[in-house]
């Protein structure tokens, strides 16, 4: 079986007030970074690696968002947020191409917190499962890309 070898460079950054966000890369199951970040979106955090893919293969980039607590989360006595803790994705290259619009091809599915889940439902208030066209994570969870190998070609039948 054809395989290829691709660098993924992927650029986070964070808003935070009292702790950084944390994020674990993977591919398909593999794990590439697991750590804080602490960038800014002028001087953002770079996480790079390379992986041998089978062609003819579907992958998925997976951007994990974890280990935030309620506490990240100050909200006033109006129920606006005033301080919170936030995952960007300020890029995705694959290859040395940046994958550009197709980011918002991702998947972000948020873990949400307890008891703030229950009390919006109970209230009303649906939570959605999954967001497409997002490159901000606020809850812990996952944000996916799909993609196949060979990459030059699923880039050329996504790109328009």
């Amino acid at each position: 079986m054809a395989t290829e070898k691709l660098k993924f460079r992927l650029e986070l950054y964070a808003t935070m007030w009292d702790q950084p966000p944390k994020a674990e890369i993977l591919l398909d199951d593999k794990s590439h970074f697991d750590g804080e970040i602490r960038g800014t979106q002028d001087k953002p955090n770079l996480i790079e690696f390379e992986a041998e893919l089978n062609e003819d293969s579907e992958y998925t980039l997976v951007i994990r968002m974890h280990s935030k607590n309620n506490n990240q989360t100050v909200i006033d006595e109006k129920s606006h947020i005033v301080k919170d803790q936030l995952l960007h994705i300020k890029s995705v290259e694959i290859d040395e191409i940046d994958i550009g619009a197709l980011v918002y091809e991702g998947i972000y599915t948020p873990n949400y917190p307890e008891p703030w889940a229950t009390q919006q439902m109970q209230s009303g208030k649906d939570l959605k499962d999954s967001f497409k066209n997002v490159t901000q994570m606020g809850w812990n969870g996952n944000w996916r890309l799909k993609f196949k190998s060979p990459f030059y070609m699923w880039l050329l039948e996504n790109l328009y």
